[in-house]
């Protein structure tokens, strides 16, 4: 308990003795001693103050309230219970302070002892909380399918890829930092009018005269449940009760099924022949609701409860594929096997193996590194860079997404993200890399002899998306380690901090690395500027858009670099080493709450640490084996359970 001494807490210690103080004497004894008491409870808390002591007297002032500076209303964080709903703001608290940004310079500096004093109680009370104390694996909404999910799911229900998702509105990455995240994915009427486009352009594909032969294979799949029987309705009901499951992604009800024949006979009483009725029925299905939302069974009270078997094969699924279930997933949903652990390891394998899990690399891997940016915010000019072309920025983008499938396919360590001795590469990326030997458009492992190439931060593809248009940053790459790769990112910048003066960057006697060091000189970025800056130099050898290179302007390139704690290394490879020896736990730990946060549609909450904790313990303890870390995902309790948001929840 964080505040001075509350009467509440001498209430037990002195209810004997008021049981005992009958007289009046005896209560006016107990009313002479209690002012004594409090000044001295109070004389010990000054005396004595702890953490929270601090951050009212020296913060309240700037930081509370709706004019809080930064926005950061420690007021408001108080009144949390607990603490740690606010994790991610009490961590920038106490790295502020550490780095001696809070208070600021105008203001009375904390003493190293009270430094000392926040430091002990931020462990104790923040990083020390128990989460086990509290059962809560989240809620997850009703939420639309992203514009990926949905083309995947017509993909896998009709058996053909029909879905052109080019003129829907772009989704946007929401909180959680992928585009699957449900506070993000609402249903807009200019959307919803897409769909019934749509709907209407891929039943009508598979009926249409003259349709290739895998269409006319998928119509008749579609079909046949209904071969054979001479009634149109009951025909027309056999093919939308077997559409109808697989489109809602578990069995349709009775009352579901009747209200789409219901359409069905409408239109066929009205003339419209047996398949113009049945295309437009189908139609209908692909706007419904159950088909466009990814929904789970509705909850009766507030307690947590067990994912059922439909909504363990549909998160399995969207998870590893992006997509639908497949026909073994919904057999052994309706068998009621997937609440077995030991299937759901074997399903897992299996999922694996199949192609649709390298959206692992293309959705997931993507979006978290930021990849999937080059070619559409980051390119370079085509006028005045003719080697930048859309075939080279496609290679590059499957580079880093077939790299990171095949980690999770053939179960590398985790630290093979920044380590690994091979890549992918067709014959212009290989070019673009100066590696000789490999010709043809065509993707394919290559094992890497030279020293330059070999792990995520050496792909064009983030080296790219972490440069300016026109130059590198090392700034920008070291924030992008220690944030992206790490989960360690260094505290916000100052205000009225910018950029490289034009100034200095003009000037032609000082090397860049020296021009950045002058921009890092203010005492209010050193801190910061010592953690980011050596990592980003160390990867300065590459350009703006992943080329090798010796020499910038005529310099030679010093990729050296030292860190905060005395930790010297050289270029990548040095990067590489220092992250595998000394920063493992942080990598597997940014891996496990991405991939979370992924599985879930959601931004992580402070009751989820403590699967992320077990996840990580269980990664380590299998010798950080990816699939390890993957299974942990999947077996975590947010993963397979589920409840209401509570009643004051946004």
């Amino acid at each position: 308990m964080e505040n001075w001494i509350r009467p509440t807490l001498i209430q037990p210690s002195l209810l004997g003795r008021r049981r005992r103080l009958r007289s009046v004497v005896g209560w006016a004894i107990l009313f002479c001693w209690l002012p004594f008491y409090w000044l001295g409870a109070s004389a010990i808390s000054q005396d004595h103050p702890t953490g929270l002591d601090l951050v009212r007297t020296h913060c309240l002032d700037c930081h509370s309230g709706p004019a809080a500076e930064g926005e950061l209303d420690l007021g408001h964080m108080l009144q949390a219970v607990p603490l740690v709903r606010d994790l991610k703001e009490w961590r920038n608290v106490a790295q502020r302070i550490a780095l001696g940004d809070m208070p600021p310079v105008e203001e009375t500096p904390l003493s190293s002892g009270q430094k000392q004093v926040f430091a002990e109680w931020f462990s104790d009370r923040i990083e020390g909380f128990d989460y086990q104390s509290i059962e809560n694996p989240g809620y997850e909404p009703a939420r639309r399918l992203t514009h990926i999910e949905y083309q995947n799911t017509i993909r896998d229900l009709v058996g053909v890829d029909l879905a052109n998702v080019s003129r829907f509105p772009q989704d946007l990455s929401g909180s959680s930092g992928f585009d699957n995240s449900s506070n993000t994915l609402f249903l807009q009427g200019a959307l919803f009018e897409q769909y019934t486009q749509s709907a209407e352009r891929v039943i009508g594909a598979l009926f249409e005269s003259g349709a290739s032969v895998e269409r006319v294979e998928a119509r008749e799949r579609l079909l046949s449940p209904g071969a054979g029987i001479e009634d149109a309705a009951t025909r027309a009901k056999a093919v939308v009760k077997r559409f109808s499951d697989r489109a809602f992604r578990r069995p349709a009800t009775d009352a579901e099924v009747d209200a789409l024949i219901g359409l069905f006979q409408r239109w066929f009483d009205q003339g419209k022949d047996f398949d113009i009725a049945l295309q437009q029925t189908l139609s209908a299905v692909l706007v419904m609701p159950q088909f466009l939302l990814k929904m789970e069974t509705q909850l009766e009270s507030q307690e947590p409860q067990s994912i059922d078997e439909y909504g363990i094969a549909n998160r399995l699924s969207y998870f590893l594929w992006a997509s639908m279930p497949d026909s073994k997933l919904f057999a052994l949903a309706a068998e009621g096997k997937l609440s077995d652990p030991v299937v759901r390891a074997e399903q897992v394998a299996r999922m694996l193996k199949n192609r649709r899990a390298k959206s692992l690399g293309y959705v997931f891997a993507a979006q978290w590194l930021g990849f999937d940016d080059v070619g559409i915010r980051r390119r370079q000019d085509p006028i005045d860079n003719p080697w930048c072309t859309e075939t080279l920025m496609t290679a590059m983008r499957a580079e880093s997404a077939l790299f990171f499938y095949s980690l999770l396919r053939d179960n590398h360590p985790v630290s093979r993200l920044v380590d690994a001795r091979y890549t992918y590469l067709n014959e212009e990326l290989a070019r673009h890399y100066r590696i000789k030997g490999i010709e043809g458009e065509k993707m394919r492992p290559v094992r890497l002899k030279t020293k330059v190439r070999g792990g995520i931060l050496t792909h064009a593809s983030v080296l790219s998306v972490t440069a300016f248009p026109d130059r590198t940053s090392p700034v920008v790459r070291g924030n992008w380690v220690l944030a992206t790769i790490l989960g360690t990112p260094p505290p916000e910048p100052p205000p009225d901090v910018g950029e490289i003066a034009e100034r200095v960057l003009e000037r032609d006697d000082l090397s860049f690395r020296e021009k950045v060091q002058m921009h890092s000189r203010d005492v209010r970025c050193a801190a910061c500027h010592q953690e980011m800056d050596p990592i980003g130099f160390s990867l300065e050898n590459y350009d703006n858009f992943g080329r090798w290179r010796t020499r910038q302007h005529g310099r030679k390139i010093d990729a050296k670099g030292r860190l905060p704690d005395g930790t010297e290394f050289d270029g990548p490879l040095g990067l590489r080493d220092v992250i595998v020896s000394s920063r493992m736990d942080d990598l597997t730990r940014q891996l496990a709450e991405k991939m979370l946060t992924y599985a879930l549609g959601r931004q992580l909450e402070y009751y989820d640490e403590a699967a992320i904790r077990e996840i990580v313990a269980k990664t380590k303890k299998n010798d950080y084996q990816f699939q390890s870390l993957l299974n942990g995902v999947i077996e975590s309790y947010p993963f397979l359970h589920r409840q209401l948001p509570e009643a004051n929840s946004e």
